[in-house]
């Protein structure tokens, strides 16, 4: 069996992860974040108000700031029973 380079190897697996990622994301249920009379969503951990385009792609309540923070500690830490963004402030 050939397979293709390590390079398209490597988008292959990382879209797959990325596709995961959204399925998870958006079968999970979400957090309701505050929302003002303008249709702004405000970031759940920061309060920053959220893009609304980033809103519409991927229904986020978190800013990308605290998002990606958040999905740092994931990492880091690992799944359930670690410590979470929460813990360390």
């Amino acid at each position: 069996m050939i397979h293709g380079d390590m390079a398209d190897v490597a988008a292959e697996y990382e879209q797959r992860e990325q596709d995961l990622a959204l399925a998870r994301r958006r079968a999970a249920p979400m957090e309701e974040p505050d929302e003002d009379s303008n249709g702004n969503w405000y970031c759940l951990d920061c309060g920053e108000i959220i893009p609304k385009a980033r809103v519409s792609a991927v229904m986020a309540v978190r800013c990308v700031d605290c998002a990606g923070r958040r999905e740092k500690m994931q990492r880091v830490h690992g799944a359930v029973g670690k410590p979470t963004l929460e813990d360390t402030e």
